[in-house]
This record gives structure tokens, C-alpha cells and sequence, in this order.
């Protein structure tokens, strides 16, 4: 069986995992899967190459100037069983990021559930989801949301009516590439997510390997 020491997922293995979690993704035709899994990847590391050429990897000091507010939250960020480990506000007025302290700790010490030898500081984890939170002030500000830049899918049929709507999770799959890419990362950072699942019991690192040969499988046969 695979194992973190000697392999990490591939980026589309872990973007098709990202995709699975589109309320969408049982309409997306089987033959689009790796269309909307490449595409957002390639847009977020073409974006963070461009970035780290220009400004360097300072997320903080990007985010300072351009304009961006961080806001470190000591609180836990949940709101009944969702839980947040940052968000972002974005109008015309302010645009804020906000960061839970708490998540971002509980993600250092279960990093290496997954990365065996890979230690993640607090600054790390911090700047991952900065990284992240940016590329969505980006898609504000700049490029557009990613899953408006994609084909759109039919939602629904009523009869000769056909709903056309885009695949939101490729706007996430587009940052974490963003983020793996400007901090140099070794995979998509939302391996991170698996790891805590791991790491709180809900998930056993044998069920993670096995069920990335069954995403690496439907991806290739997509």
C-alpha cells in the first residue's frame, strides 16, 4: 500500500478530491471531470508563478499592499458542526481575511500524519490559508471567479428547459494550486484537511491511500 513516506497524492488526485465535494458534481458528464480538475489547476499556478516572480512569497506583506486587512481570531471559528479555519470578506469598501488561531494550530500538529518529516510552523499554516484567501481577492479584484471562467453544466431538466449553472469548486481547486505553488508546497495544501480527519479519528490513513486509488482511478477513466 502507498504510504506519505515515500509518495504525496498528485495535484489532480487531490483537485478531483476537492471536486467530489461540488453539490454539482453528479451532473458534470463523466468525459468534462479532468476539464474542470486541469483547468482551475493550471489557472491557480500560473497565477502564483506570476505572483512569486513579481512580489516574492511575503503573503502578509502582499496582502498590506494591496490593501487587504488580516485579522488573527483567537476564537475557535464554528458556527454549529461547520467549522471555519479562515474566511474572507470582499466588497468595494474593505476586504478583511479573517484567521482562527485555534484551527491553525490543530493543522500544525497533525501535518505530519500525512508528511512524515515535514514539520509546518504556526507561520506556515497561517500563510497557507492567506495564500489561499488571496488568490479569492484576486479572482475579486482581477481575474474573475474561476468557475465563471469554466463551460457551465446543465443543473437541471424540466422538459425542454435546461438550467445551465458553473462548478463552484473549481474556484477552490484553483487556490489551493495558487497556495501550493507561491509557498512551494510538496502537494495541494487541502491534503492538510485529511490529516486532521486522520488525526481526530474520523479517518484512518489506510482509508486516505486506498480511497486516492479510487480518485485516481475515476479521474483517468473520466
Amino acid at each position: 500500500m502507498k504510504t506519505a513516506a515515500n509518495t504525496v497524492p498528485d495535484d489532480r488526485v487531490l483537485g478531483y478530491a476537492e471536486l467530489k465535494n461540488d453539490l454539482l458534481f453528479h451532473r458534470i458528464p463523466q468525459g468534462k471531470r479532468r476539464y474542470y480538475v486541469e483547468r482551475p489547476l493550471a489557472i491557480g499556478k500560473e497565477q502564483a508563478l506570476a505572483f512569486k516572480a513579481r512580489y516574492g512569497t511575503d503573503v502578509g506583506a502582499i496582502c498590506r499592499d494591496r490593501g487587504i486587512r488580516v485579522n488573527l481570531n483567537e476564537r475557535k471559528g464554528t458556527i454549529g458542526q461547520i467549522r471555519f479555519r479562515a474566511q474572507i470578506e470582499l466588497s468595494d469598501k474593505e476586504r478583511v481575511i479573517t484567521l482562527y488561531r485555534s484551527s491553525m494550530e490543530e493543522l500544525r500538529q497533525c501535518a505530519g500524519v500525512l508528511l512524515p518529516g515535514r514539520s509546518f510552523s504556526l507561520k506556515e499554516v497561517t500563510d497557507i490559508h492567506l495564500a489561499h484567501e488571496l488568490f479569492h481577492d484576486l479572482e475579486f479584484t482581477e481575474l474573475g471567479y474561476t468557475n465563471k471562467r469554466l463551460d457551465d453544466i446543465s443543473s437541471l431538466s424540466l422538459g425542454p428547459l435546461r438550467i445551465r449553472a458553473s462548478v463552484t469548486r473549481t474556484s477552490e481547486i484553483a487556490a489551493h494550486a495558487f497556495s501550493r505553488y507561491l509557498l512551494d508546497l510538496p502537494c495541494l495544501p487541502n491534503l492538510l484537511d485529511y490529516a486532521y480527519m486522520i488525526h481526530s479519528g474520523t479517518l484512518t490513513a489506510g482509508e486516505f491511500w486506498r480511497q486516492t486509488d479510487v480518485w485516481a482511478e475515476e479521474l483517468e477513466n473520466g
